[in-house]
């Protein structure tokens, strides 16, 4: 069996088995394979894979073999059978050790809001987000919480049934949807996310996804797309959504703005249900924004990220005893 072939055995077997990530671990020439399944780290106990396999994933992500010894980011993309796996491999050197995580992206995947949860309340407030047409949106929670997910149900939404012009900056592009325009940043060649909005802005959009708020720069430029008339979308990594305001300020951005920019915080989080993975949702939007930017806590009666989860977790104790939830963060 060829190294290629290796791959994709693994591959394949990550995916059945729903992954998120691989974890490699080489050391001293021995490979500790890992899967991160649900937010649960299952070892691989196994003698298929070895050390051939890690320097092939780093030849394939294309990384610069020449310097072994410093951390490095790469990608790349694998066809299994009808859908196509795209594939991100951050590494990181020790004198000893190497650590690789290959993030899988299942591209082209689309999901209608109804999938999303089965509560019926938060499937009306998103779907009257496609009736939007200014302010700002942020979808906030930990890494694998689905916040790509459900903005990209709420822009595939907006594309199909209006005329407006819907672009997306990503860093990589998870789910790709030929029903809007979705542009690749690509740090190499000076497309980064700045240039990338400065861009976009001179192109007249109607709806802008960033794909990840990381930084001043672009925490001010997405609140600048929403002050200039346009729907902006990112993600943020923030536990909650009163964190995602304090997070928001800590990147410079001015309580001012927000009040007047801002027209909901979702934050989420992902569980298996016997229908397969549900989102759970806080949503801070109207009265409730308001009165959280201005007191910095959230209104009296307010259904907290934590209420929602623990209503989850009762329900699924009674239907399904096995129910995995991601409780991190809270």
């Amino acid at each position: 069996m060829n190294m290629q072939e290796r791959l994709e055995q693994l591959l394949t077997y990550a995916t059945q088995k729903k992954a998120s990530d691989i974890h490699l671990t080489l050391h001293r020439h021995t490979l500790s394979i890992q899967l991160r399944i649900y937010e649960q780290m299952v070892e691989l106990v196994q003698d298929l894979w070895d050390e051939s396999l890690f320097e092939y994933v780093k030849f394939k992500s294309g990384l610069d073999l020449t310097n072994p010894y410093i951390p490095q980011n790469g990608q790349f993309s694998w066809k299994l059978g009808s859908q196509v796996l795209y594939c991100r491999f951050s590494l990181i050197p020790n004198k000893h050790l190497q650590t690789g995580v290959i993030r899988l992206l299942h591209t082209g995947i689309h999901l209608p809001i109804e999938r999303l949860t089965s509560k019926k309340e938060h499937q009306t407030f998103l779907k009257g987000l496609i009736h939007a047409r200014r302010g700002l949106v942020i979808a906030c929670g930990p890494t694998n919480s689905g916040k790509t997910t459900t903005l990209h149900a709420i822009l595939h939404a907006i594309a199909q049934r209006s005329m407006h012009k819907v672009v997306s900056l990503e860093d990589p592009i998870e789910i790709q949807d030929p029903s809007y325009l979705q542009l690749q940043i690509n740090e190499e060649l000076g497309f980064t996310y700045e240039k990338g909005i400065e861009e976009l802005l001179r192109h007249d959009p109607d709806v802008i996804f960033i794909g990840e708020t990381r930084n001043s720069y672009t925490a001010k430029m997405v609140v600048r797309c929403a002050l200039t008339g346009s729907l902006a979308f990112t993600t943020l990594h923030a536990s909650n959504t009163l964190e995602a305001i304090q997070r928001l300020e800590d990147l410079s951005v001015s309580t001012y703005d927000l009040k007047k920019t801002l027209t909901a915080l979702i934050g989420q989080r992902l569980y298996q249900s016997p229908k397969g993975k549900e989102c759970i949702y806080e949503i801070l939007s109207g009265q409730d924004l308001q009165y959280a930017l201005e007191h910095k806590a959230y209104p009296k009666g307010f259904k907290t990220l934590s209420n929602e989860i623990q209503e989850a977790l009762d329900t699924q104790r009674i239907q399904d005893p096995q129910a995995r939830f991601d409780l991190q963060n809270l």
